[in-house]
């Protein structure tokens, strides 16, 4: 077991989470493993701010292209994530277990799936929008009452079953297509048993936290149960893939792969340089427990949380300053008048501002606002 300092965790996420850049969409990707989708657009969609903050140089319609190339499929990893289009095979067995969960569901709502099949089939890609109905359905985010289009929760039943994919974006619409006219065939079938495909997910899972702990629920990304992931986690630590690590100063266990051990230890002495604001989804901030033991910095998005009860904003953006998150931003994009709105600006209590760090921060800003094509920034806040 190796034993780090938090410091040295910290640098070597700032590496390979903020650092590196990548010069073409499909690189950004296969190294990310995992892009976060979200159609919020407070400020810009999460998965271009994702994308934006790694690349050398940003064009969003190339994000978007990914799908209509068949670089890459949407699916529930972390949630629901754009992936690279050679991980289809690796979900087969979460997609039929869905499959079976959702037999009743899919057999009550059979004359508007055949209806969507039909249409697909003859018509091609259509739009969630394209099918139309009057009878109202529990789903999405009901509770109890039936307050979603059927046709709607067809379509979710189908994409969740695999039995359909999402093929476009235009901003929150999506379009979608019979999975067998979607994906290339090559990838329709794994040649992989249900125990590979295992095993690629949890790896997969491993580079895209890249520092992370067996106790994540989403370990796995499999929704396995607790003694099924300690199980998984024992046997690849006992084959040398993973290697634990103890962070100072923390409970819990952590681990990397082993590929992972000389570029970890190689940041011992490093010291993290740069501004960044990271939006709410973005892959460093997925694990909130991570955020608290290595970065001693606790974050909650309140987009769901009422105005009144808000501490920082509907989209708090925490802001990386030198490779410690030292408190978040409250940004508003008004489109019309091409302007960033900073509304609130909260900080630690540690953290003290001075002229030089105003300015720098000045600085960073200006850069977000370059990347989500605002022309100046408004501060609604005292800084």
């Amino acid at each position: 077991m190796l034993l780090i300092s938090k410091k040295t965790a910290r640098a070597f996420l700032h590496k390979t989470f903020i650092a590196t850049r990548y010069s073409s969409m499909p690189d950004l990707l296969n190294g990310l493993e995992a892009i976060q989708l979200d159609p919020v657009a407070v400020i810009e969609r999460n998965h271009h701010l994702t994308a934006s903050l790694r690349m050398k140089r940003y064009d969003p319609a190339e994000l978007e292209q990914l799908l209509e190339k068949q670089q890459a499929f949407e699916y529930y990893a972390q949630a629901a994530c754009l992936l690279p289009i050679a991980d289809f095979p690796l979900f087969e067995d979460v997609r039929q277990r869905l499959l079976t969960a959702c037999a009743s569901d899919l057999s009550a709502h059979k004359d508007a799936i055949r209806v969507i099949f039909n249409r697909l089939a003859t018509e091609g890609p259509l739009a969630s929008n394209a099918f139309q109905s009057e009878r109202k359905v529990i789903g999405g985010w009901d509770t109890n009452s039936a307050s979603t289009k059927e046709t709607s929760h067809a379509l979710q039943l189908l994409f969740l079953t695999g039995q359909i994919q999402v093929v476009k974006r235009q901003g929150a619409k999506r379009f979608f297509a019979l999975t067998e006219d979607a994906i290339p065939n090559h990838y329709l079938k794994s040649p992989l048993s249900t125990q590979e495909r295992t095993r690629a997910l949890l790896l997969k899972y491993a580079r895209a936290y890249r520092l992370f702990s067996a106790d994540d629920p989403r370990y796995g990304w499999q929704k396995h149960r607790a003694a099924m992931r300690k199980k998984w986690h024992a046997q690849l630590v006992e084959e040398g893939v993973l290697t634990e690590v103890a962070i100072e100063g923390v409970k819990r266990p952590y681990a990397v792969l082993s590929t992972d051990v000389d570029e970890l230890l190689s940041h011992s002495d490093n010291q993290p340089k740069g501004i960044a604001f990271l939006s709410p989804l973005d892959p460093l901030l997925w694990r909130r427990e991570r955020l608290q033991d290595i970065y001693d910095f606790h974050y909650r998005w309140e987009i769901y949380t009422p105005k009144a009860a808000r501490k920082v904003g509907s989209y708090g953006m925490p802001i990386l300053w030198h490779g410690k998150l030292i408190g978040q931003i409250s940004p508003l994009m008004n489109r019309e008048t091409a302007t960033l709105h900073i509304e609130n600006i909260v900080v630690e209590p540690s953290f003290k501002w001075t002229p030089t760090r105003k300015k720098a921060f000045a600085h960073a800003l200006e850069q977000l606002a370059k990347r989500v094509g605002a022309k100046q920034v408004a501060y609604d806040c005292l800084l």
